[in-house]
């Protein structure tokens, strides 16, 4: 046994390994110390090493720890949460074969079974994942294993640019994303992905450059980190001649498959192996080192399915990168880290796991396509407005009854990993639904008038037939009770099946017949079998009893009590080892036609992933209707002009959190007239909130949902950029002043007039001089230049003079209102936006609310007045030498630079 175990240890050193022994599951050596450190369970003093060190010669045995069986997927799931790789070590000889055998007097077979990591693990139903709907747990990752590689594409320092290719599976969901792209100094681009596809794991393929190497570590290594757990990391080697390796291994890989494939599958092999060898060299790299990582796991066959195998940077969507994800709060707030506060919670009304997925990715890809956009949000409307009648009400009922995560059962029965329960559960399930839907032949017949909804209505009767084929098969309560023997009903029963039960019953009639021989040898008229702690076909005979001293010498005793003792006869051992033999053949030969099964439901694989995707529709497009139901949502008009007019627009998330009234505020923007909007106000007036609720309200509009205001007019935006929020990158190495830049940079480079940009309070990590310097500069290019949407916050109250530069009005300034109190000590927020400009910040206020001494407060303010007064000071003593210039020289070009000196002060 501590041979057989070494043995697969050594060749799993990175690897926690469970071992089968009897009824439990035990850790040996350093892997007890972590499982009892993970799990909180015992761990018997032992040796911990693997390598026979002299300082643990003084030990005979290995330190262990142990649990029931019952207990491995339990956990299993801990440790693979705790960001451990685990494997499982099964006994793969049975008792009762290990017997019949040559080997009896040998150790059990033990193979390493299965291997798990965070993101391959799909051996559970439940998989990883939180609880779901609006449940406001904590932000969890999707799923997803991300495959990373790059190379140097050219510059250096700040000015260096590499080549980054990367693919993302999810083999809970058969999910998958592939991108090649350049990304800058920042790595904004790698960040941007990472966020949206919110990986469990990485696989890094050779050695990173430092800045991506550090943002991923950032991005991973913390409990509190955007993904809402820690992610797992795996590196493996990049050979110079990885890139032709790679081709040959993926040509192989899919040629293999064409071989063993049937005739009208070896088209659709050869169409997957077209499709992936257009990829770019860095994804094929990624690709090879995947298929590699995931055959150690048993689930390469996830790149069968190229139906679901999309590039990321498709650009039908609005451009939301990593800096707006976060400042919007689009999947997690910035608070605790956690889903509740963000849009996505806020939009969650679905009743599926896999509609809540399909959300999600909506969520984050907004759409530019404006026919796409309208067919949605008509779906929407039409949901909406159909609010009680029969066809909705029966699409929420249906809906309502689905217990079971469809999507991942489907991908679970294509890996041959799905239970007897979960099939039978999957199959009814879609078979009620799409028998719901039988007389519904085509997209008119549906009963809606939305493509969207007919189509995805249409879609649900296309499988009926199939799964009746299916269940037909199936001893529906023996599946439920996950009885392997009697599954299938007996009409369907493999014929080796029915043999191998045929002679179990010829034992147990043998057996029973046996009881007659038995009697007759202890002189009594008939003997009947006890089963005593599992023990079956036990003879009982009484202690002083005259049958007693009639027991035959060839009786193995097998227990006793102080008044019974119970006894095997040789026949009776002979015909249990026979039938344990057969039992043993049984359970394989259901286990194969098991397997059978599987792959021939595997084969409709793709049937049934379009029902689930047109019921996942159907539930996010019930989900967007829900949300248009609550009071005060509109739905947006889109027009192809450049603009964002929004009348009585609230913050989507805030409003729900709040235990007043949210104050509603107008905003309006236009290519053809004003552009940006210059926000000033004093601290905490609701600044950031009025430009995050009109950034919202676009997105929602675009995402294809109504949006909380009184009326929106919305354009087709490409993208969102935000620069909000100040902070020092120390994995960087950069000052807060530098992150503002280079973000800002970034946002110059990316966006065009049909972007929407909001720039809060640019200029202050460094001089008030230079701030408003920088200030001024980067909005006049926006506004001039780029002509993109703009909602620039500030406190420089000097930027204000900027509005007469654009006589056209492509500017305004705006302010949040307030009232003063007190003579000025106390301030009323109105939270209301208006035109025109504040001229104080009120600063001293917020220390106020922040409770900071009054001593201090009261310094604070003389300082502030002198500040002022200097100013003025300083500001009269220009107008004075403008006033001298102006008296010496008396010429008209003065007098012009003297007015426009005093309305510059």
């Amino acid at each position: 046994m501590e041979i057989q175990y070494l043995d697969i240890k050594r060749k799993h050193l990175d690897t926690v390994v469970i071992v089968e022994v009897g009824y439990k599951y035990k850790f040996f050596g350093e892997d007890a110390r972590t499982a009892s450190k993970e799990l909180g369970i015992v761990c018997i003093p032992g040796k911990f090493r693997y390598d026979e060190h002299p300082s643990e010669a003084h030990l005979d045995r290995f330190a262990s720890a142990s649990f029931p069986t019952h207990r491995l997927q339990v956990h299993v799931k801990r440790l693979i949460q705790a960001n451990h790789k685990v494997g499982v070590v099964r006994q793969v000889e049975t008792a009762a074969l290990k017997a019949a055998g040559t080997n009896r007097n040998t150790p059990f077979v033990r193979k390493l079974t299965n291997l798990y990591t965070k993101g391959t693990y799909v051996d559970d139903i439940e998989g990883l994942e939180t609880p779901t709907a609006g449940s406001g747990a904590g932000a969890q990752s999707t799923g997803y294993l991300l495959c990373i590689t790059e190379s140097n594409a050219k510059g250096w320092g700040t000015d260096e640019k590499v080549q980054v290719g990367l693919i993302a599976v999810q083999p809970a969901t058969g999910d998958i994303i592939y991108d090649d792209f350049e990304d800058g100094f920042l790595r904004s681009e790698i960040e941007t992905r990472l966020l949206h596809i919110a990986p469990a794991e990485f696989l890094v393929v050779g050695d990173l450059s430092k800045a991506t190497d550090k943002l991923i570590q950032h991005l991973s290594a913390s409990k509190t980190n955007v993904f809402g757990d820690r992610s797992r990391v795996e590196r493996v080697e990049k050979p110079k001649t990885m890139a032709a390796q790679a081709y040959s291994h993926i040509s192989n890989f899919y040629a293999g498959k064409m071989k063993s494939s049937q005739e009208n599958d070896s088209d659709k092999q050869g169409a997957i192996l077209d499709k992936v060898h257009q990829l770019s060299e860095h994804v094929t790299i990624c690709l090879s080192a995947m298929i590699t990582y995931l055959s150690e796991y048993g689930l390469e066959h996830v790149f069968d399915l190229t139906k679901y195998f999309q590039p990321f940077s498709a650009r039908s969507y609005m451009l939301l990168n990593g800096n707006t994800l976060s400042s919007l709060e689009i999947y997690q707030n910035q608070t605790d880290f956690t889903s509740k506060g963000s849009l996505f919670w806020t939009m969650n009304r679905t009743k599926t796991r896999f509609g809540q997925r399909l959300l999600r990715k909506w969520v984050g890809r907004p759409l530019i396509d404006k026919s796409k956009l309208e067919e949605r949000i008509a779906a929407v409307e039409e949901l909406k407005e159909g609010e009680n009648t029969i066809p909705v009400d029966k699409l929420k009922f249906m809906l309502g009854k689905i217990k079971t995560d469809l999507e991942k059962v489907l991908i679970r029965i294509y890996y041959k990993k799905c239970t007897r329960p979960e099939l039978l559960a999957a199959l009814q399930t879609l078979q009620e639904i799409s028998g719901e839907y039988l007389s519904v032949k085509t997209p008119e017949e549906s009963g809606f008038t939305s493509t969207l909804l007919s189509e995805s209505v249409s879609n649900v009767p296309k499988i009926y037939d199939d799964l009746n084929s299916f269940l037909e098969k199936i001893n529906a309560r023996a599946a439920k009770d996950d009885d392997k023997y009697s599954f299938f009903r007996e009409e369907h029963e493999a014929e080796d099946i029915n043999d191998f039960k045929l002679s179990i019953a010829s034992v147990e009639d043998d057996l029973n017949t046996h009881r007659k021989d038995a009697a007759a040898k202890l002189g009594k008229s008939k003997v009947d079998y006890v089963t005593v702690a599992g023990i079956e076909y036990l003879i009982e005979v009484k202690r002083k009893a005259p049958e007693e001293k009639k027991v035959p010498a060839s009786w193995q005793q097998i227990s006793a009590t102080k008044t019974t003792l119970r006894f095997h006869t040789p026949e009776v051992k002979r015909m249990l080892q026979e039938r344990d033999q057969y039992k043993e053949s049984l359970a394989a030969a259901c286990d194969k036609a098991y397997k059978d099964l599987l792959e021939d439901i595997s084969s409709k694989y793709q049937q049934l992933r379009d029902c689930v995707s047109s019921l996942a529709t159907l539930d996010a497009l019930l989900s967007l209707a829900a949300l248009a139901n609550q009071p005060g949502y509109v739905k947006p008009t889109f027009t192809d002009d450049i603009e964002l007019n929004i009348t009585g627009g609230r913050h989507p998330m805030v409003e729900q959190l709040l235990l007043n009234n949210y104050v509603p505020n107008d905003l309006s923007l236009s290519h053809d007239s004003t552009r940006a909007l210059l926000i000033t106000g004093p601290n905490m007036g609701g600044k950031s909130s009025y430009v995050r609720s009109a950034a919202l309200i676009a997105i929602m509009g675009q995402i294809g949902s109504y949006v909380p205001a009184t009326n929106a007019r919305l354009g087709m935006l490409d993208a969102v950029f935000t620069r909000m929020g100040a902070f020092d990158n120390m994995l960087k190495g950069e000052s807060t002043f530098m992150v503002e830049l280079n973000e800002t940079s970034d946002i110059l480079k990316s966006a065009t007039p049909r972007s929407l940009i909001i720039l809060d309070e640019l200029g202050r990590g460094t001089s008030t001089f230079d701030g408003v310097a920088i200030a001024e500069a980067v909005l006049d290019y926006v506004i001039r230049d780029l002509q993109s949407l703009t909602l620039f916050i500030t406190h420089y109250q000097h930027l204000a003079k900027l509005t007469t530069r654009f006589p056209a009005g492509e500017l305004k300034n705006v302010h949040m209102r307030f009232e003063e109190q007190n003579g000025g000590k106390e301030v009323v927020f109105l939270y209301e936006a208006t035109e025109g400009i504040s001229h104080r910040s009120y600063g001293l206020n917020v220390a106020r609310l922040a409770r900071v001494p009054e001593k201090v407060i009261d310094v604070a303010e003389v300082k502030s007045a002198d500040l002022e007064e200097s100013m003025e000071v300083c500001k009269l003593g220009n107008l004075s030498r403008m006033m001298k210039g102006l008296l010496a020289d008396g010429s008209e070009a003065s007098l012009d630079k003297l007015v426009e000196g005093i309305a510059q002060l």
